[in-house]
C-alpha cells in the first residue's frame, strides 16, 4: 500500500475509514475538504499552514492535479511567473466526480453510457 503524508489533524474515524477503504490520499481529500468548507480562496502556503503534515511541494503538486482535474479553481493568468495564485474548490465538480464513483462502484449506469 502506498504511503502518503497525512494531515496534521487526524480525519475524523468514519471519513478516514472511507478513504482507507477506496485507497484515496489523506491529504489531497484534506484538500478538498478544506478548500470546499473555506469562505475565501486560498494559497498553497495557507493551504500547507491549515493542514501541516505535508511539505510545500506535496500541496503545490496536489492542488495542480486537482486543477487539471477542474476539482479547483484559480485565479491565475496562463504566465503564473511570480503570481501569488489563490485556488478554489468546485463544489459541483465534485459532486459530478462522487456522483460517477458511486455509480461505477455500485454498477449503474454511468453518465456516458447509453440509456437506449
Amino acid at each position: 500500500m502506498p504511503r502518503y503524508a497525512s494531515p496534521d489533524q487526524p480525519l475524523p474515524p468514519e471519513p478516514a475509514r472511507a478513504v482507507k477503504v477506496f485507497g484515496a490520499n489523506p491529504i489531497r481529500a484534506a484538500i478538498v475538504r478544506l478548500l470546499a468548507t473555506n469562505p475565501e480562496p486560498m494559497t498553497t502556503g495557507e493551504i500547507e499552514k491549515a493542514l501541516g503534515g505535508a511539505s510545500h511541494r506535496t500541496i503545490f503538486n496536489h492542488v495542480r492535479e486537482l486543477e487539471a482535474d477542474g476539482i479547483v479553481t484559480s485565479d491565475a493568468r496562463d504566465d503564473r511567473n511570480g503570481q501569488r495564485v489563490r485556488y478554489a474548490a468546485d463544489r459541483e465538480a465534485i459532486r459530478r466526480e462522487l456522483r460517477e464513483y458511486y455509480r461505477y462502484l455500485l454498477g449503474e449506469p454511468l453518465t456516458g453510457d447509453d440509456a437506449s
